[in-house]
């Protein structure tokens, strides 16, 4: 892919390791913009957290895509020296506080935050994956284009659209737009299967777009040398809400259980350093597992609180209270071994569906709202 040069970056909205889908989004956004050849994708992750997310690299090779010529959080400099300052928001719509400038642009799939309606394109919609809508954004473009020209980038696009939406599962993530966006990618990547065959409805996925899919999840299951520290930081957002509470979210795929038992003090300890380090009021951690025998997806979270003095007793007790009576449809586990006087809540969710789109607003209700009260 070539490479350009900067005036307006691409953003994303992790400052740990980014998802395939804000990556892809950013770099077809500026790929596809061939009306403006100075837009640059700038990956908001350390370039050495790259290799937190196997299945990244899994697509990078699949799209011939050399990461270090990535433009990643580490190679800006910081202020005073020149920063950029106009940015088209992927994947997110709120430029992150570390940096400064004109939102020009937004491509999202999360809630909207009603910021910068003055952007074109403003594009907000709830659908599977952020690179479908970059994907249809740029429709004609992508029709009228070939192979030879849009491969590489069409492999990107199309496996964050297949990872995030579960390969367009039937009742999943997917809807009519994530569809519609790998029926024009697929005859552009090289995969011998015909775009009409993906029925609109997810009934019927070509062979090799299931292959694609399971490679991918493959690679995204080798995380077992991750220490806590880089499995919290490989899928991490971070939260200041108005109260004055910093609170973090990461998203674990593995099970608890195993995870906690292979070396309990290095799991608190992880979780120790992580809230030190980033100055947490609290640490949320979701893990996603499925189950051993008929491999259904399953949910549970561990809610950590740290602080000196009576607030963070109150601020413990609210949100344990508000998550136990939410939508999560939560059961408390019980104390973890090692545990000690820690503020923690550890849960099973029986509601399978509640990814961190549905656990960040609610728990800045809860906490905001206790402080109301």
């Amino acid at each position: 892919m070539r490479s350009r040069e900067l005036l307006l970056n691409v953003q994303k909205s992790i400052d740990a390791s980014t998802d395939l889908d804000s990556i892809a989004s950013a770099i077809g956004y500026a790929f596809l913009s061939t009306n403006n050849s100075k837009i640059v994708p700038l990956i908001q992750t350390p370039r050495d957290s790259l290799q937190l997310r196997p299945e990244n690299l899994d697509a990078f090779e699949a799209a011939s895509l050399d990461p270090s010529f990535l433009l990643t959080s580490s190679d800006i400099p910081p202020a005073p020296a020149p920063q950029p300052s106009r940015f088209v928001l992927v994947d997110h719509n709120r430029l992150l506080s570390s940096f400064t400038g004109e939102v020009v642009g937004i491509i999202d799939h999360h809630e909207d935050e009603n910021l910068y309606t003055t952007a074109k394109p403003r594009a907000i919609e709830p659908v599977g994956s952020c690179a479908s809508l970059v994907t249809l954004q740029f429709r004609s473009a992508v029709e009228s284009g070939s192979a030879e020209q849009f491969q590489d980038v069409a492999v990107l696009l199309l496996s964050a659209i297949l990872i995030d939406t579960g390969a367009l599962k039937p009742k999943g993530k997917a809807i009519e737009e994530d569809y519609q966006a790998a029926q024009l990618l697929t005859p552009l990547t090289g995969l011998e299967t015909d775009a009409e065959s993906i029925a609109g409805d997810g009934s019927h996925i070509p062979a090799p777009l299931q292959e694609r899919f399971e490679a991918l999840s493959l690679a995204k299951g080798r995380i077992g040398h991750l220490s806590t520290r880089d499995l919290l930081r490989r899928d991490y957002k971070e939260y200041n809400y108005s109260t004055g509470t910093r609170c973090g979210l990461a998203t674990v795929p593995i099970k608890l259980e195993p995870w906690h038992e292979r070396d309990t003090d290095e799991f608190w300890g992880g979780l120790d350093a992580c809230m030190e380090e980033r100055k947490l009021h609290v640490l949320g951690i979701l893990t996603t597992y499925r189950s051993a025998k008929k491999g259904k997806g399953r949910r549970q979270s561990v809610w950590m609180v740290r602080g000196d003095g009576e607030e963070f007793d109150v601020l413990a007790d609210s949100l344990f209270k508000g998550i136990e009576r939410s939508e999560l449809q939560v059961e408390d586990i019980g104390k973890l071994k090692g545990q000690k006087k820690r503020r923690v809540r550890v849960y099973q969710h029986k509601n399978t569906h509640t990814t961190r789109k549905v656990v960040a607003p609610l728990v800045q209700k809860i906490i905001e709202g206790s402080k109301e009260e």
